[in-house]
């Protein structure tokens, strides 16, 4: 199994100095990743959440980061799809672009955001989401691939041009797509994209993945080439004891999911778009657990990946297990401090990933 870092940028010192504090510790974090072998490093795309996030501009931290780094690749994961968002030419050409100054290091993920804030800040009718992300996700690779691009559709209308620079991996970078319910895992495999599973929790990965495993096995691809890869987002933090890890990320897993329930407050407290029902309906079911029952239970089931270097490679084993081929390292919480998540990427690069094995090839 592959291991990658995820960032959201999270703080909970929401001046400018915590600020500036956050990207430049990331900036360590990932260098050091680098060094020590990690696949990759994925960063999602947020908008106006003060404290939760503060990656609103993730392809320019890609592109810094594409000159401090050597090897490790960079997930742009996710891109909004939306197009009042991100319209399909802008994200054909800033994809591109960061291939190229990476020399082919790119991975990319779409997904259509999920919180009412975000969306209605642009102006996004949620029920134009799913269709909107869809259209992206089926033309980007043809903008990517041929010489001259045009597209009209009733949402969409682009008179030829040429779309460039083109990127430097053939014949794209790999696709991914985000993943929070089973009608996108049921998308993803059909149309031959990996998945970012976020939010589906580790204690499903053996179904999620079998539903995945099913579909994609007979999949038309939406692009020119196939990605069967399914990689999960995990709450991670390994120390020398699982007393001392539990001790410092437990509060903020918790802190976590109490700021992502006031974001889906509005859909939450009210009523969500119906292509959002199944996630609210599953994560209000999921927050009771989440909150009430003990840190230390929570990894035992497989639920985050924190504790002691042997307790680290027993949740990892266990998704590996399951058939998950990358876990999505997610480290850099709210108090999380600088150097524990050093510490912490140079255990699991020592004591973690040599015992897991090199990463296989799933059909």
């Amino acid at each position: 199994m592959d291991l990658s870092l995820f960032f959201e940028l999270e703080t909970s010192d929401l001046s400018e100095t915590g600020v500036k504090r956050t990207f430049d510790q990331c900036v360590e974090q990932v260098m050091l990743a680098d060094r020590l072998g990690y696949r990759a490093v994925w960063f999602t795309e947020h908008h106006f959440l003060p404290g939760f996030s503060y990656s609103s501009s993730p392809e320019l931290v890609l592109a810094h980061l594409a000159a401090r780094t050597q090897n490790i690749r960079l997930g742009h994961g996710i891109v909004l799809l939306p197009f009042r968002i991100n319209h399909p030419l802008r994200v054909a050409e800033r994809i591109a672009t960061l291939d190229l100054l990476s020399n082919g290091r790119v991975e990319f993920g779409g997904g259509r955001a999920i919180s009412e804030s975000e969306l209605s800040a642009f102006g996004v009718d949620p029920d134009d989401t799913r269709p909107q992300w869809e259209e992206s996700l089926r033309i980007l690779p043809k903008m990517w691939t041929q010489e001259s691009f045009e597209y009209e559709s009733p949402s969409l209308k682009i008179p030829e041009r040429q779309v460039v620079p083109k990127p430097v991996q053939k014949p794209h970078p790999p696709m991914w797509v985000a993943c929070t319910q089973p009608a996108t895992l049921e998308f993803a495999g059909s149309h031959g994209l990996g998945v970012l599973g976020f939010g589906i929790g580790q204690g499903q990965s053996n179904e999620y993945v079998r539903l995945y495993r099913d579909r994609i096995r007979n999949c038309t691809p939406i692009g020119s080439s196939i990605n069967n890869k399914f990689a999960l987002l995990t709450f991670t933090l390994c120390c020398d004891t699982d007393e001392e890890a539990l001790a410092i990320q437990g509060p903020n897993f918790k802190m976590y999911n109490e700021a992502v329930r006031n974001l889906f407050a509005p859909w939450i407290d009210g009523k969500p778009p119906r292509s959002y029902e199944f996630f609210m309906k599953y994560w209000v079911e999921t927050q009771y657990m989440t909150q009430s029952v003990p840190m230390s239970e929570i990894v035992k089931a497989g639920g985050a990946c924190i504790g002691s270097p042997e307790t680290c490679l027993n949740v990892l084993k266990y998704l590996s297990d399951a058939g998950v081929d990358e876990a999505l390292l997610f480290m850099q919480l709210y108090t999380t401090p600088h150097d524990k998540i050093m510490r912490s990427i140079e255990l699991i690069a020592d004591k973690v990933m040599p015992k897991l094995g090199p990463p296989g090839v799933r059909k």
